[in-house]
Protein backbone atom coordinates (compact mmCIF):
# COMPACT_ATOMS: atom_id res chain seq x y z
CA UNK A 1 0.00 0.00 0.00
CA UNK A 2 1.44 3.34 -1.10
CA UNK A 3 1.49 6.08 1.53
CA UNK A 4 0.37 9.47 0.23
CA UNK A 5 2.68 12.47 0.13
CA UNK A 6 0.42 14.18 2.67
CA UNK A 7 0.83 11.28 5.12
CA UNK A 8 4.61 11.18 4.60
CA UNK A 9 4.74 14.95 5.14
CA UNK A 10 2.67 14.57 8.33
CA UNK A 11 5.03 11.83 9.59
CA UNK A 12 8.00 14.05 8.83
CA UNK A 13 6.36 16.94 10.70
CA UNK A 14 5.64 14.76 13.74
CA UNK A 15 9.21 13.42 13.70
CA UNK A 16 10.67 16.92 13.44
CA UNK A 17 8.51 18.17 16.31
CA UNK A 18 9.48 15.12 18.36
CA UNK A 19 13.15 15.70 17.68
CA UNK A 20 12.80 19.38 18.59
CA UNK A 21 10.65 18.71 21.67
CA UNK A 22 13.32 19.68 24.19
CA UNK A 23 14.01 22.94 22.37
CA UNK A 24 10.30 23.69 22.04
CA UNK A 25 9.65 23.15 25.75
CA UNK A 26 12.37 25.69 26.55
CA UNK A 27 11.04 28.44 24.27
CA UNK A 28 7.98 30.63 24.09
CA UNK A 29 5.06 29.27 22.06
CA UNK A 30 5.18 32.16 19.60
CA UNK A 31 8.72 31.09 18.61
CA UNK A 32 7.81 27.47 17.73
CA UNK A 33 6.81 28.03 14.11
CA UNK A 34 10.05 29.91 13.39
CA UNK A 35 12.16 27.29 15.14
CA UNK A 36 10.52 24.42 13.25
CA UNK A 37 10.84 26.23 9.92
CA UNK A 38 14.52 26.89 10.63
CA UNK A 39 15.12 23.27 11.62
CA UNK A 40 13.34 22.07 8.47
CA UNK A 41 15.47 24.37 6.31
CA UNK A 42 18.77 23.24 7.82
CA UNK A 43 17.78 19.58 7.72
CA UNK A 44 16.87 19.95 4.04
CA UNK A 45 20.11 21.81 3.36
CA UNK A 46 22.08 19.03 5.05
CA UNK A 47 20.32 16.37 2.98
CA UNK A 48 21.10 18.19 -0.27
CA UNK A 49 24.72 18.66 0.79
CA UNK A 50 24.97 14.99 1.75
CA UNK A 51 23.66 13.91 -1.65
CA UNK A 52 25.47 16.40 -3.87
CA UNK A 53 28.75 16.78 -1.99
CA UNK A 54 29.13 13.82 0.38
CA UNK A 55 32.84 14.37 1.04
CA UNK A 56 32.21 17.96 2.08
CA UNK A 57 29.20 16.88 4.14
CA UNK A 58 31.40 14.41 6.04
CA UNK A 59 33.95 17.17 6.71
CA UNK A 60 31.24 19.50 7.93
CA UNK A 61 29.76 16.83 10.18
CA UNK A 62 33.19 16.13 11.60
CA UNK A 63 33.63 19.83 12.31
CA UNK A 64 30.18 20.15 13.92
CA UNK A 65 30.46 17.01 16.04
CA UNK A 66 34.17 16.83 16.77
CA UNK A 67 33.83 14.33 19.61
CA UNK A 68 33.05 10.72 18.75
CA UNK A 69 30.52 10.38 21.59
CA UNK A 70 28.52 13.31 20.18
CA UNK A 71 28.66 11.86 16.68
CA UNK A 72 27.26 8.57 17.99
CA UNK A 73 24.38 10.44 19.61
CA UNK A 74 23.72 12.31 16.37
CA UNK A 75 23.71 9.04 14.41
CA UNK A 76 21.21 7.49 16.85
CA UNK A 77 19.00 10.57 16.60
CA UNK A 78 19.17 10.40 12.78
CA UNK A 79 18.21 6.72 12.81
CA UNK A 80 15.28 7.51 15.10
CA UNK A 81 14.06 10.28 12.80
CA UNK A 82 14.25 8.02 9.75
CA UNK A 83 12.41 5.28 11.66
CA UNK A 84 9.57 7.67 12.47
CA UNK A 85 9.20 9.02 8.93
CA UNK A 86 9.66 5.70 7.09
CA UNK A 87 8.43 2.90 9.38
Amino acid sequence: MEISVDERWARYGRALIGSMNEVLTETADEMHANLLETADYWLSLGLVLGLRQPAQARKLLHLIEAHEAERGELERDAAGLIGEVFP
